[in-house]
């Protein structure tokens, strides 16, 4: 039981944010990196999703308190919107508006998890979760998932012997950040199997179900039988609509276990601004055009960084990242050491230790936080940085370049 100066175990076991470790280097560079370690967007959201435009939106009273569940014509919104994409049956009551998916997230499983219980986290995964189970007293159980699921796995041969008498949980995103791998039907049906076998809660992290590319197609886990009242299906204005600032995300379920959820959010954050509600309705309500160009766009840029990467990775079926294996050229320079490099030639990637232990020489690379001009300038200097590693290396020791595109 720590007392002052101690600070608790859980706390001490939060790794930093992903990019902490260089921020330092960041602020002394003359000109600020080409940001493909961000997963945020470089389009300008939907107008009327402006915070300009949601302002004059505001009632009389729009300084007030809100409604710590959310803007009921947001929910109602979102409900509709659900149904239009492949989720059907909601209404406001199934969801709640929370801060980011981040929030979302959280909220789910602060309603489950006790201290001791185990949550499934399919490796790669999104950075903050694990961080969120251990803040809990949980324990995050890394699955390495997708690869695996690639080769032709099923999924109850992957998850399985991970399964204790202390698993309650199970934590999965697709796409996925930060492979792009989309689950197929047939994959999110044997999904949806084992859940209900085990008994298990899911969180179904679907911050990037508008970004999918042809001819995947993306499937709510929550919309299989048997899902709806075991599944925490979570989204975000951040992602769909460019809107990271803004701080809206959204976690849908059952009100049998989301009314629980929403006295922990109470408890935590109580509501959301209002105005950056209003800004996100007016996304959902006029944005259905916006994101086909935004898809166009997306998928443009994951095309360019596909055709160009001169490193080995598994090609992205959706959301936003490209995520690639540098082992065979960094040998034995430290991850970070190159990151750094690489700063210095107007570059940042995400290291890829941060979204699972076995991906140490990884790197994740964010194709639509920069316009395509610049993205393009990024990947030609990462594959610049990557050359000068083989010729170090052959010049040294000889040996020729091994790694292949995948």
């Amino acid at each position: 039981m720590p007392h002052h100066p101690t600070i608790a175990p859980a706390a001490c076991a939060l790794r930093p944010s992903v990019f902490a470790s260089l921020a330092s280097q960041l602020r002394t560079l003359e000109r600020p990196p080409i940001p493909l370690h961000l997963g945020d967007a470089y389009r300008a959201p939907p107008e009327a999703a402006r915070l300009e435009r949601a302002a004059a939106r505001l009632p009389a009273n729009g300084y007030a308190y809100a409604n710590p569940v959310g803007l009921e014509p947001l929910r109602d919104a979102v409900a509709a919107r659900c149904a239009e994409d492949g989720l059907p049956g909601l209404t406001r009551d199934h969801v709640h508006v929370n801060v980011g998916a981040t929030g979302a997230i959280q909220t789910a499983l602060a309603t489950w998890l006790q201290p001791g219980d185990e949550v499934l986290v399919c490796a790669p995964f999104w950075p903050l979760v694990k961080g969120m189970v251990l803040a809990l007293g949980a324990v995050p159980v890394e699955v390495p998932f997708y690869a695996r699921l690639r080769r032709g796995e099923t999924v109850a041969a992957v998850l399985a012997p991970h399964v204790t008498p202390r698993t309650v949980a199970l934590y999965v995103t697709s796409p996925n950040n930060p492979c792009g791998t989309v689950l197929t039907a047939d994959q999110m049906q044997d999904l949806a199997d084992f859940a209900i076998a085990r008994s298990l809660w899911v969180v179904a992290d679907e911050a990037y179900h508008h970004y999918v590319w042809s001819p995947h197609q993306h499937q709510f886990l929550a919309a299989l039988p048997g899902m709806a009242t075991r599944t925490a299906t979570v989204f975000t204005a951040s992602k769909s609509y460019a809107l990271a600032g803004v701080r809206i995300g959204f976690l849908c379920g059952d009100p049998a276990w989301l009314d629980a959820a929403r006295r922990v959010a109470t408890h935590t954050v109580y509501n959301v601004p209002l105005v950056c509600q209003l800004s996100a309705l007016g996304a959902i309500e006029t944005g259905a055009p916006w994101i086909a160009e935004t898809r166009a766009l997306y998928e443009q840029a994951r095309d360019l960084v596909v055709q160009r990467l001169d490193a080995p990775f598994d090609l992205p079926m959706g959301g936003a990242y490209v995520f690639a294996d540098l082992g065979a050229d960094l040998g034995d320079k430290p991850m970070l050491e190159f990151l750094s490099d690489l700063l210095r030639d107007g570059v940042s990637l995400s290291p890829g230790d941060a979204f699972g232990r076995d991906f140490r020489t990884w790197v994740r690379i964010c194709y639509t936080s920069a316009p395509l001009a610049d993205l393009a300038t990024g990947i030609n200097r990462l594959n610049g940085a990557l050359e000068r590693l083989r010729r170090s290396a052959t010049a040294t020791l000889g040996r020729p370049r091994t790694g292949t595109n995948g």
